[in-house]
């Protein structure tokens, strides 16, 4: 293990950081906001965690669609964040910069790859910030950090100007620590729609049963919390359903998809440049330029099986329980094996949203002796409405 990997730091950037006043006016006014460094913000180098991209880059000429709404809004952008490279972690280590502190857990990692914008808000150097989630980076690092965060419907909230993935499963969040405002950025960054209220409530067993012992345990008062408010609670096993029965396949389907877009995205570049990147970085890249068109092509039948399924499921009257991480947050510079469980297990449902196109909350609910956990909620396409009205409700 690096020692640069066990240096926690900032979560900002430390290369041409830059603040960005808001516009005076809007629901937004006074708040400051941060914005992780796969989202252009003009005049700056958008550099993606890895300072070979940085070096061999201009600097943004414009803002990102959504770091401009924020700004019209009335809230002041005060940094930009470190992420993981390109984007592509779920740990929040970065081998260049350093590992941003999780100030919830002494010496535990952040998450990632949103881990910067995490660190910034848990530790209130920003009142809210941008990530993006693939694969869990908005909703792995909000339980780790106890904080809010959202993983909109894919195509609610605009990537114009944010580096991409795997751009079928890419969303751009948001972190807050307080269910109230995490509401507020949905009316400024959501083409908002009628709220509806959940009418049944589905807690996904087998997804619980992949969580360490003391997330069930912190978890089940949070679950008591939505019986109280909601009514009663089926459980379902949706690993079980008709074709795709077994987690492990959703995971290589999630595997295969980002994976081979990723490889899309920037293999071309990092081979050309020869690039500088932290211990299996590449190796990801790499891997994912394997794949055939005849796995590419099975991956995408079998995605949209989870996706029919889960858009049946859920329709426009439910919503799905599941740890938002199975985990606590792991110390810093731990064992590659550690990770590497957190990764499967991680992959083995929460692969769900970004497969279904769906959107997910992480809401601060409970804590272990480790530190805090998130309960996971995941609704029907377009109705993350239902998802930010339901965190002010359980916050009451």
């Amino acid at each position: 293990m690096n020692e640069m990997y066990r240096s926690f730091v900032s979560g900002f950037c430390s290369h041409d950081n830059i603040e960005v006043a808001g516009s005076g006016t809007g629901p937004l006014v006074g708040l400051g906001f941060a914005v992780k460094d796969i989202i252009d913000v003009a005049g700056q180098t958008t550099g993606a965690g890895n300072p070979d991209w940085y070096n061999d880059h201009a600097p943004a000429t414009r803002h990102a669609r959504a770091v401009q709404q924020l700004l019209d809004a009335g809230a002041n952008m005060v940094g930009k964040t470190i992420t993981e490279e390109f984007a592509y972690g779920l740990i929040g280590e970065n081998y260049h910069y350093g590992t941003p502190v999780n100030p919830r857990v002494v010496g535990g990692v952040p998450g990632g790859s949103s881990s910067g914008s995490a660190s910034v808000v848990a530790s209130g150097q920003a009142d809210f910030a941008l990530g993006t989630d693939t694969g869990g980076s908005v909703r792995v690092p909000a339980s780790f950090c106890g904080l809010y965060g959202i993983r909109p419907s894919h195509g609610r909230v605009s990537l114009t100007g944010i580096m991409p993935l795997a751009p079928s499963l890419d969303t751009c969040g948001w972190f807050t620590r307080d269910a109230e405002l995490l509401r507020t950025i949905g009316t400024v960054l959501l083409d908002e729609s009628l709220a509806l209220a959940p009418q049944r409530i589905l807690a996904a067993e087998d997804a619980f049963d992949l969580a360490d012992e003391d997330v069930r345990m912190a978890l089940e008062s949070a679950i008591k919390r939505v019986q109280e408010c909601y009514g009663d609670i089926q459980i379902i096993r949706p690993s079980e359903m008709a074709g795709l029965q077994d987690y492990d396949v959703w995971r290589s389907v999630m595997q295969i998809t980002r994976g081979s877009e990723a490889a899309a995205s920037h293999l071309a570049w990092i081979r050309a440049a020869d690039a500088r990147m932290g211990p299996g970085f590449r190796a990801r890249f790499e891997a994912g330029g394997d794949y055939t068109r005849a796995d590419i092509a099975d991956a995408m039948a079998k995605r949209a099986m989870v996706e029919g399924y889960m858009a049946g499921l859920l329709r426009d009257d439910a919503v799905m329980l599941v740890p938002a991480a199975p985990s606590a947050a792991p110390q810093g510079g731990a064992d590659e094996d550690v990770y590497d469980r957190l990764r499967g297990a991680n992959e083995l449902y929460n692969c769900t949203a970004p497969l279904a196109r769906l959107p997910q909350v992480s809401l601060p609910l409970g804590e272990t002796e480790r530190g805090p956990v998130g309960l996971g909620v995941i609704a029907g396409h377009g109705n993350d409405e239902m998802l930010l009205d339901m965190a002010v409700a359980l916050a009451s």
